[in-house]
């Protein structure tokens, strides 16, 4: 779905446009309402965001246009303006919906799925064509229930046929519906995706002509392959569905890892892909998060610019000086910052801000103990920037997740590690099995702080005892973002059993150590670590652009290079942790880097992972000879790629301590 936001206020716009782009929306941005308007002109949309303060055309003159034009897409009005009076005229201009600021970013959302249900396309909640479903409110799709882990543009692209199931669309036509203003790509990008798109249909069981290719006119879904419900299905209380939860409780276990009463072989395929939705739901949440903090940082100096336009203003009431031109201008600042403290949770911060909006608005002469009373709202102003900025920098500390030590049947050593952690003032926490350390990170992951965790979990467990069972829930844990880190200590050297570990994500197989030593690593794993550096080459921008929206949240400092030639300066300077390479370039090959690279001893253990299209076994069996470590195929699942690159940082940390 395409969206056009009309927002002058450049940090509000490009929160917002963060959020949706997460949500899988493709979004234009507007700063003024001419520019706006010539993009309605020019654009078809779904859905316009709007603003009613804007510069050169505002919001209710735009709304009145376009109903006089007949244009019919929903409009949702976005102001810090919440009196009747306003409301009235926004509606009556012909807007759909109002939202006032401060606002819930989670209320917008679904406010404007419900425009989109009422859009003057019927749009069913569920979309379903044959057994393929796609749930607009949790962003999931399957395929007879086997679930399809797209990239967010083959999302859009599915939807948009799902939504308009017998029509069909040119490739230039599907370029202007899901990509923005800002991005430049051709029609090969089309193919290229819906290429992607077909593979994964594929692999879940679709027929490879689910979508088919209807020449020299475009694309649309197989019409054999119809089978919509004539009616919608039906909805549970409320319209927008949420991703699943974990059991409430735990099943019946014993001391150590889980144990349930099913075998291995009949695990519950439910449960599985009920835990994996989790894991993405977790990982969506982590992600918005990450990236709206990085807005924050972005434009930080912006709004400690406009708490200095306030701060003047208010001095120059008490000198009695204050011109007309400064009073417009603090309360331009402090309208704006109503705004941006709202959208970012700070309701506080928007009444503060709102208060010292009305009162430069009123034009009023206060007196002392009315500029007293500015003075404190200032004050509460900046307590509410200053908040949000240590909330930012507490939970990018906490991306990492907490050392899960398993010793192997030796309860004593366990007790006493935990007792030699509290003398030394380490955090650290013994836990009966698995469930409880999962639960823990999912109650952690869904607050909004961020929450606390241990800097260990001590799990006092029997290997020998190990059931397939447990090597799965073992792997649950390893395999979700940011992976766990796993360190087994025994004294066993069962080749067999050790296998298996490793195949379930375990990073590392120690001797038993004394409590002491085991303390020692804990607090050299808890240590300060300086950011880890990721070094791509790859000659695709767009490629390196993507990888590093996905990356960045995460706390990797990412050096990009996208001509071959300055390969090897970038190297000696950036000292990468870990080097991401494509296959195919100009110069010369990823494949003759790698080479290059591995003929020097000094890089001879750098992690090295291939980022490509070709994912044949000749290309693969190319880049093990080269010593490369991983390959990971084009075109990319997100959490895919970034679990890979995590887990081998953790990984060579972990060896470290060894």
């Amino acid at each position: 779905m395409r969206v056009l936001l009309i927002e002058d206020d450049e940090f509000i716009a490009k929160t917002l446009e963060t959020v949706l782009i997460k949500e899988n929306y493709a979004v234009d941005v507007a700063i003024d309402g001419e520019v706006g308007w010539r993009l309605i002109e020019t654009f078809a949309y779904d859905m316009i965001l709007l603003d009613i303060m804007l510069p050169k055309l505002d919001g209710i003159t735009i709304c009145r246009q376009l109903r006089e034009r007949e244009y019919q897409m929903p409009v949702l009005l976005i102001t810090a303006q919440n009196s009747s009076s306003d409301r009235v005229i926004g509606l009556d201009a012909g807007a759909d919906d109002y939202v006032a600021k401060p606002f819930e970013l989670s209320e917008l959302l679904a406010r404007m799925r419900v425009l989109l249900r009422r859009g003057s396309s019927p749009v069913v909640p569920i979309l379903e064509w044959n057994t393929l479903r796609l749930d607009p409110a949790s962003c999931q799709v399957s395929y007879a229930d086997r679930p399809l882990h797209l990239t967010p543009k083959e999302y859009r692209l599915l939807e948009l046929f799902l939504r308009n199931p017998r029509h069909v669309f040119s490739r230039s036509s599907i370029l202007e519906h899901l990509w923005g203003l800002d991005e430049t790509p051709t029609e090969d990008t089309v193919t290229a995706h819906i290429k992607g798109l077909r593979q994964k249909l594929k692999q879940a069981g679709a027929p490879g002509n689910f979508i088919e290719t209807v020449y020299g006119m475009g694309y649309r879904l197989k019409q054999s392959s119809l089978s919509l419900p004539s009616s919608p299905p039906t909805q549970t209380n409320g319209s927008d569905k949420t991703a699943p939860s974990l059991p409430s409780s735990p099943p019946a276990q014993t001391n150590g890892f889980d144990k349930t009463a099913k075998k291995p072989d009949e695990r519950s395929e439910e449960n599985s892909e009920q835990a994996r939705k989790e894991l993405e739901e977790i990982w969506r949440k982590q992600q918005t998060r990450s990236a709206l903090r990085d807005v924050w940082g972005k434009y930080e100096s912006y709004n400690h610019h406009r708490l200095q336009v306030i701060e003047q203003a208010i001095a120059a009431l008490r000198e009695n000086n204050l011109t007309g031109e400064l009073r417009t201008q603090a309360q331009a600042s402090a309208h704006k910052l109503a705004g941006t403290l709202g959208v970012f949770d700070l309701p506080e911060g928007s009444r503060l801000a709102l208060e010292l909006e009305q009162y430069f608005k009123s034009g009023h002469i206060p007196n002392a103990q009315g500029l007293q009373h500015l003075s404190s709202l200032v004050a509460g102003l900046k307590m509410q920037l200053q908040r949000n900025l240590s909330e930012s920098v507490e939970v990018n500390q906490s991306q990492r997740n907490p050392l899960l030590l398993v010793i192997d049947g030796d309860a004593e050593l366990a007790n006493q590690t935990v007792r030699s952690a509290q003398s030394r003032s380490v955090n650290v926490k013994q836990v009966a099995n698995l469930q409880t350390v999962w639960d823990t990170l999912t109650a952690q992951s869904n607050q909004s702080d961020g929450g606390s965790l241990p800097d260990a979990w001590i799990l006092n467990f029997s290997l020998s005892d190990a059931s397939q069972d447990d090597l799965i829930r073992l792997a649950d844990l390893t395999h979700q973002l940011p992976p766990v880190p796993v360190l087994l200590l025994t004294d066993h050297d069962d080749l067999d059993l050790q296998i298996k570990l490793a195949r379930t994500g375990v990073y590392a197989t120690l001797p038993k150590l004394s409590s002491e030593q085991i303390v020692d690593r804990v607090m050299q794993w808890r240590s300060p670590h300086s950011p880890i550096r990721v070094m791509m080459v790859d000659d695709d921008p767009q490629v390196l652009a993507v990888m590093k929206t996905l990356l960045e949240p995460w706390g990797l400092e990412i050096t990009t290079v996208e001509r071959s030639p300055q390969f090897w300066n970038t190297l000696q300077t950036c000292t990468p942790d870990i080097l991401i390479l494509d296959v195919e370039m100009p110069h010369f090959n990823g494949i003759e880097l790698c080479q290059a690279v591995r003929s020097v001893p000094r890089w001879r253990q750098l992690p090295i992972l291939f980022l490509t299209i070709h994912t044949d076994a000749k290309t693969l069996h190319q880049v093990l000879n080269a010593g490369a470590d991983a390959l990971i195929g084009k075109p990319i699942a997100e959490s895919d790629v970034v679990l890979r690159i995590l887990s081998e940082l953790e990984r060579l940390k972990l060896l470290q301590l060894a």
